[in-house]
């Protein structure tokens, strides 16, 4: 049984963010990094499979990741193996879009309830 390298988990983990870069999608990388300092910097050992949320949800509806809206790609939907919406996007993206970051109501420090 052959073992896998940790340089290889590596690149197994940063395999998206390195397509995106590669095929134009920068800003979506970008974002991505960012998502991924912030949950570093606040020690939040989150993973996610950012292919999963690459290719959006059952609806064909973009998927929401710390208050980022992420959009759906032919690309992701292809690889996850599910049928491609016509919200999806084919082709490459400006290399300097960002994705605005959304506010969410139901994580809002103030409308927490306190615990009992």
């Amino acid at each position: 049984m052959a073992t896998v390298t940790e340089s290889q988990k590596k690149n197994v983990r940063c395999e998206a963010r390195k397509w995106l870069r590669e095929n134009g999608h920068d800003g979506i990388a970008d974002s991505i990094d960012e998502i991924m300092n912030e949950w570093k910097r606040k020690q939040i050992k989150t993973r996610r499979n950012w292919w999963d949320i690459l290719a959006g949800d059952a609806n064909g509806n973009p998927r929401m990741v710390s208050g980022r809206e992420f959009p759906i790609l032919v690309a992701a939907q292809q690889r996850q193996r599910i049928p491609v919406t016509d919200s999806a996007i084919k082709g490459k993206r400006e290399a300097g879009s960002k994705l605005k970051k959304m506010r969410q109501a139901r994580w809002n420090r103030k409308n927490r309830k306190a615990k009992p």
